[in-house]
Formats: C-alpha cells, sequence, structure tokens
C-alpha cells in the first residue's frame, strides 16, 4: 500500500522497540471468559446450545465473521444492525432486527458444525428451531430487549492502543504523504493503458436473467422489511447478483492472474480452477433509504514479488467489486478494494454523485467519476480491467467486452459462505479465515511498517467484515454510512430515470 524508501536507522530501532512492547502487552493480556448462555425457552433448548458451544470451543472452531451478542450465541450483529438505534425500535421492527441477527447466527452455526468431526452429530434444525422461539418472545419483551441492545457493539477493525504506543500522531503526516504519491500514481494509471493480445477475459457463466424480470425486483412492494432493509428472496438474489456481475479483462494470462477457488494444498492455501466469484449482498444508508450492495469476491493464486524485499508480495491476492444500487434498481456507484481491504477505490457515476469534499477533511480517497454509458444495459455489466501481478483495477469501461483480442472463460457465482467450511483433502472441513479474521499465511513484509496504524497485519487477506480501508483516520469497508458521509448527490437527468429498463 505504500512505499517507503531507505527507512532511517531510528526509525527501524524505535519500531522494534514497539514490537517488543506489543508483544510483551498481549503476552499478559488475559482472553476474555465466554458469556453465560441466556435460558432459552425450555431447558431442552438451553441445554442443546450449551452442548454445541461447548464442543465448538474445544475443538477451536470460530468464525470471526460478524459479532457474537453476548449471552446469545444463535444471534450475530455486523455493522449495518449495530447502526441502528436500538432502543427506539418498535415490536415490530426489533422483530424484523432478531430476524435478521438469527439469520446471521444460523449461518455462523451450520459453516462451524461444517468443520466439527462428525461423530458429533448436532441438528442445526432442532438448534434454530430453539432460536426462534427465543426471539418470538425477545422481541416483545422491554426488559430483555434493553439488556440485549446494551451489549450490541460497533465492531472495530483497529487497535486503538497500537496508534497509541506507536506514535500514530508523530507518523501520520508521513503516511498521508505516502498515500497521496500512491493516490496519485493509481489516477494517472487510470484509463491510461490498452488491452494488449496477451489479455484474457473472464465473463459470468451463463444463463443471463431478463432485464425486465430484473428491474421489477426492487420496484416489488415487499422488497423492504419494516426496518427499511431491502429484502430479497434466494432466487431475486441470484437474479441480481447475475445480472451486474462484472466481466473482467486481465493484463495477461499468468497463473497469478487466473481468478479461482481457494483450497487446502500441502498446509497452506492455494487458488486453482475452476474461476469463481463469492458473492453476497450487504446494504448502506443513502438520503434516509437502505440500499442494496452487491458484492462480488475474486481469488488469485499470489501477488508475485519482483524482490525478495518487495513489501507488499505474498500468497494471494484478490479483488472485490461491489455494485451499489439505487431503490428503481439503477446503478448508483462501484467501489473496490483487495481482500486486505487495500487500494479502495470509488467509481461514482457522474450524473448521479459527487464527492462531498468538505466532508473528507485531510483524510485520503481515491475518487474516479464514471461517465454512464447511453446503454443502460452495457452500465449493469461493467468492464473491469486489472494490471498483471499487482491486480489494480487500470479501468472501468462500458462498451462491449473485447472479444477479437481476449480469449473468454467463463466463472461462477457461489456464495461467500462456502469460503467459511471448505473442504480440505482429509474429508473434513476448514474455513479459508483464521478466528481473527485473517488468512493464514498471506502476511505482507508492510506489517512492520504500518504496525502502529492499528490495522491488524497490513498487507493479508481477510474476512467480510475486517476489511480497514483507510491509514488516515479510519474506516471500514462495510460501514453503512460510507455514501451519506462522503457523498451528495448530482443533478439527475429525467430521461435517463424514464429509460432505467
Amino acid at each position: 500500500m505504500l512505499e517507503l524508501h531507505r527507512p532511517h536507522q531510528a526509525f527501524n530501532c524505535h519500531l522494534l522497540t514497539l514490537m517488543l512492547m506489543a508483544w510483551v502487552l498481549g503476552g499478559c493480556a488475559s482472553q476474555p471468559a465466554t458469556p453465560p448462555l441466556v435460558s432459552l425457552t425450555s431447558d431442552a433448548c438451553t441445554m442443546a446450545w450449551q452442548d454445541v458451544e461447548r464442543q465448538l470451543q474445544q475443538a477451536g472452531i470460530e468464525d470471526a465473521q460478524g459479532s457474537q451478542i453476548p449471552g446469545y450465541p444463535y444471534l450475530r450483529a455486523n455493522r449495518t444492525l449495530a447502526d441502528f438505534d436500538l432502543a427506539a425500535l418498535t415490536p415490530a421492527e426489533r422483530q424484523d432486527w432478531l430476524h435478521h441477527a438469527l439469520s446471521n447466527g444460523e449461518r455462523a452455526l451450520r459453516v462451524r458444525l461444517a468443520r466439527l468431526d462428525r461423530r458429533y452429530m448436532f441438528d442445526p434444525g432442532w438448534l434454530m428451531h430453539c432460536a426462534t422461539q427465543q426471539v418470538t418472545a425477545l422481541s416483545g419483551d422491554s426488559h430483555r430487549w434493553k439488556a440485549l441492545a446494551s451489549s450490541v457493539q460497533q465492531p472495530d477493525a483497529y487497535l486503538d492502543w497500537r496508534r497509541t504506543i506507536g506514535a500514530y500522531p508523530l507518523i501520520r503526516p508521513l503516511l498521508a504523504h505516502q498515500v497521496r504519491k500512491l493516490q496519485a500514481s493509481q489516477e494517472k494509471q487510470f484509463g491510461a493503458q490498452a488491452d494488449h493480445a496477451e489479455a484474457r477475459q473472464f465473463t459470468p457463466a451463463p444463463p443471463e436473467p431478463d432485464p425486465a424480470q430484473v428491474g421489477s425486483i426492487l420496484r416489488h412492494q415487499h422488497s423492504r422489511d419494516r426496518l427499511g432493509l431491502p429484502v430479497f428472496s434466494q432466487q431475486e438474489a441470484a437474479k441480481l447478483l447475475a445480472y451486474h456481475a462484472p466481466h473482467l479483462i486481465m493484463a495477461s494470462d499468468e497463473p497469478y492472474d487466473r481468478p479461482g477457488t481457494p483450497r487446502w494444498k500441502d498446509s497452506r492455501w492455494v487458488i486453482e480452477p475452476p474461476a469463481r466469484a463469492y458473492t453476497l449482498i450487504t446494504q448502506v444508508r443513502w438520503q434516509n433509504r437502505w440500499l442494496p450492495q452487491l458484492v462480488y469476491v475474486f481469488w488469485f493464486d499470489e501477488r508475485p514479488k519482483p524482490h525478495p524485499l518487495d513489501i507488499y508480495g505474498g500468497r494471494l491476492d484478490g479483488l472485490i467489486w461491489r455494485v451499489t444500487l439505487d431503490e428503481n434498481g439503477q446503478v448508483l456507484m462501484y467501489d473496490s478494494i483487495h481482500p486486505c481491504g487495500c487500494y479502495h477505490q470509488w467509481y461514482p457515476l457522474s450524473d448521479r454523485l459527487r464527492l462531498n469534499s468538505g466532508a473528507v477533511g485531510d483524510e485520503i480517497m481515491t475518487v474516479l467519476p464514471l461517465e454512464a454509458p447511453a446503454n443502460q444495459r452495457a452500465m449493469s455489466r461493467a468492464v473491469v480491467h486489472l494490471a498483471s501481478g499487482t491486480h489494480y483495477v487500470t479501468n472501468v469501461s462500458f462498451s462491449a467486452p473485447p472479444d477479437s483480442l481476449t480469449e473468454a472463460a467463463p466463472y461462477s457465482l457461489v456464495h461467500y459462505d462456502r469460503l467459511r467450511a471448505l473442504p480440505d483433502n482429509t474429508g473434513m472441513h476448514r474455513s479459508l479465515f483464521l478466528p481473527n479474521g485473517l488468512v493464514a499465511g498471506t502476511d505482507r513484509l508492510e506489517r512492520f511498517l504500518l504496525w502502529g496504524t492499528g490495522v491488524l497485519s497490513p498487507g493479508a487477506m481477510r474476512q467480510w467484515g475486517h476489511h480497514a480501508t483507510a491509514f488516515i483516520g479510519k474506516r471500514h469497508f462495510d460501514d453503512p454510512d460510507l455514501l451519506n458521509r462522503y457523498f451528495k448527490p448530482a443533478q439527475v437527468s429525467e430521461s435517463r430515470s424514464e429509460q432505467a429498463w
């Protein structure tokens, strides 16, 4: 992320001292005790959940996606759910909030049970039946709701204590200088390079959804719950994701430039065929409305090192591509990061959004406005051009993807939860992610230089919900208030709105 040339020897000594202090502090810290389980509606349900949680903990099986609510292992919050004023919710709104938290909890339970030794025969259906009964009782009990709401914490991907002992205020000007240099380089390169004959194209596998069917999904009266959050059936979600899935133009056909599937092989993670995008749908708040965001995660086997001391290269790399839709299903913005949380770039449509420079302050954002094409269908499926090796986004276009210079290969769409329980070569399942949300073996040398930023292992790949995207200030990729905070509406063309579908 940063290109720091010849750090001063005194800085290196200071950094070593800080690392030793961090090791001492980390060794002295004790792990927090697991909070007791709040009793469920029956003793049988309480005992069943106590048993499954005990077995999972003894096996060391954890999952870092979403934050567990103390005492309620079947409920998990995320930044969207934690963003609500829980004390102000009506009983009906509480019920929908709990439904989302329960859905997150069920997915976490199922991926953890998939990784548990098969001799433990737990029935996830029965466990979730118990949890659903408890949630129904919770939504109408103001006293218990208040206790639950007080324990929902906003997760933070930054370690403030590191910023404190790492002298963050002193290193911040240096960080800002280096980040601005990187930003200027990215802006200069964006759109400046043409595709070469060795480029390769990856396209979403057919079939392609009917545009008329996709266009009606968000305008359906039942597409939102009582919280205002977009809700979709599995079929509707699949159609939206397939319709807006991007074309990828890779600058080369080298093995490290081919998107693929993570596999555990020879005690490390590798990326092998077939090509896949791992998908999920999240939400963002915009002008008092909740909008859907479609997320596509592509994995590459490595970012090759040009030399042994390169601080950015290492095992595994990737691209996270996100599409924000408005309430009518039109594209409002694209943005992207790498799975390390690095290189966040925003691509707002110039006739829809513009940066609110007054809100940015001294933060640094790479904003690359795009001109919307006349063909609305072309805009739904962007063409994303990636550099070889670094996998930087070098252009986003809307013209028909080139077929004369590139060899097209299909990629399939699968749910992101697959990454949380992948089959290994022993007949078992393991998560791509460690309990702290990182991917084992993907650490980068830059983590030593950027220790004082408070980001855990900068440059390492990480799980959804753990993407800190800024070294100057704090930003999380899944923060539901990013659009409201940094952007404002541009003048919207009435004719374009009428031609949406």
